[in-house]
């Protein structure tokens, strides 16, 4: 599968880490340089620029280029671009290392926050700081950009919705403890005995509502998932699909429960599973 194409803000920033890395190589060689003793011949800031210029083509075959004048800017004491955005935005860097860890830590509870909600506690983190200083708060397209910038730990889901008697009742605790007796019972049994993968089942339901566009949202979390969900009170009725997989990889016929007094043939249309 091919991968998403850059967005320019993300090549941008890219563009720029590349930049101030190998400024700071330019400048620490060109400090070693100037510290070589008298009477031996030193490379200038042109030739020190050009250096790391081929050294970085060379390991990574990006072409990246390196402006003397920069260089010895920064020997001086100057600043990169990306030191520079760094003091322009509102967030220090601690502080966007915090908000990226309570994005990712609250989407895996379920509590996912989408752009507004993100935005309300990004506000909240700058008035505590800049206090009456602070505008209204932080510009409309704020957090996608935010999310753009951090596209290394951040992503944007379709967030499926999760009960939240589901969702309070995972843990990591739960889960492992679950485990540790399911593990022990297969490999051991009431009467020591091992328990045969094919008297092993496990069965399941989950619920729909009937509106499939209903229950799902935007959220942001962390990268690398595959589904995230998202809790949600539900009041409304639902069909609940059963479905039972053996441990010898059998399965069988899922059946589907409908709110009903009576069983209509219509429900069978569409069923390639074959649902009861």
């Amino acid at each position: 599968m091919a991968r998403k194409a850059l967005s320019a803000t993300k090549k941008k920033q890219i563009h720029q880490e590349i930049h101030a890395k190998c400024m700071a190589t330019a400048v620490a060689m060109y400090e070693d340089e100037r510290a070589k003793p008298a009477g031996v011949k030193k490379l200038g800031l042109r030739a020190v620029c050009e250096a790391v210029q081929k050294e970085y083509f060379k390991s990574d075959g990006v072409q990246v280029s390196l402006n003397h004048n920069t260089l010895r800017n920064l020997v001086n004491g100057g600043r990169t671009l990306l030191e520079m955005n760094a003091l322009k935005s509102w967030l220090t860097k601690q502080e966007a290392d915090e908000v990226i860890k309570f994005t990712v830590e609250i989407a895996a509870w379920g509590h996912g926050l989408d752009h507004r909600r993100l935005k309300e506690h990004v506000d909240e983190i700058c008035r505590a700081r800049y206090g009456s200083t602070f505008p209204k708060g932080v510009g409309r397209r704020w957090t996608a950009r935010f999310i753009e910038r951090h596209s290394d730990q951040l992503h944007v889901y379709t967030a499926r919705p999760l009960d939240n008697v589901r969702g309070q009742a995972v843990n990591p605790e739960t889960n492992k403890e679950w485990y540790d007796i399911v593990e022990d019972i297969q490999l051991r049994g009431d009467d020591g005995k091992a328990v045969a993968p094919e008297c092993t089942w496990a069965m399941d339901e989950s619920g729909f509502q009937g509106n499939g566009e209903e229950g799902w949202a935007r959220i942001i979390g962390g990268k690398g998932k595959k589904v995230q969900y998202q809790q949600q009170a539900s009041t409304q009725e639902n069909i609940t699909v059963l479905v039972a997989i053996g441990a010898n990889r059998l399965a069988l016929v899922p059946a589907a429960l409908y709110a009903g007094k009576g069983y209509l043939m219509k429900w069978k249309q569409d069923n390639p599973a074959n649902a009861m």
